[in-house]
């Protein structure tokens, strides 16, 4: 079995409403094991025999078949998540965590479109530094007045999810309990 956090995009805003113990439920009902969210925003810990593209794939039907919504599924595994808090470029340097996020892309953008995506930041006064298929930013006003908005995003031409960096760093914990368990 392996130890997953699938990351959904944009749920519970807007018409995308899925209660946690409906989706929890789902999932249980789908064959996957050791189910649990965290929050209310879409955050999916649960383990699988699947590999991590199948198991992505899996959860897209599951949200589909049972709530009939559409969303960005991001999977990654519990180590996955681990090496992302170890390797924020920002930190140790950046002490306020509420200006710290990080973009989980479904796949590495292309040279060409990381060109493209990082001329647009170039023009707002935040920074944002990709590693691999995450994408780490540090806002410099806060999340909610930022201009890298939806549009800039898809310049990078993959799906995407963001959480917050205090987020990011309980599902780290939380995945390696799971995983200290199974």
């Amino acid at each position: 079995m392996h130890s997953y956090v699938a990351l959904l995009r944009a749920v519970n805003v807007g018409s995308n409403q899925i209660k946690m113990d409906h989706l929890r439920a789902a999932f249980v009902r789908a064959g996957n094991e050791d189910v649990t969210t965290y929050i209310q925003s879409g955050n999916v810990l649960f383990a699988s025999s699947l590999i991590p593209t199948a198991a992505r794939d899996h959860v897209r039907t599951v949200i589909r078949d049972e709530f009939d919504k559409d969303v960005i599924v991001v999977i990654r595994t519990a180590e996955q998540i681990a090496g992302v808090c170890a390797g924020n470029p920002f930190l140790p340097s950046e002490q306020d965590a509420s200006k710290l996020y990080v973009n989980y892309l479904s796949g590495e953008p292309t040279a060409a479109a990381t060109a493209t995506f990082m001329a647009a930041v170039a023009k707002t006064p935040d920074e944002v530094q990709i590693v691999g298929a995450h994408a780490y930013i540090r806002f410099a006003n806060g999340a909610g007045t930022s201009k890298l908005t939806t549009a800039v995003w898809k310049k990078l031409g993959v799906d995407s999810t963001a959480r917050n960096w205090n987020v990011t760093n309980k599902l780290a914990e939380l995945a390696a309990a799971a995983r200290s368990l199974g």
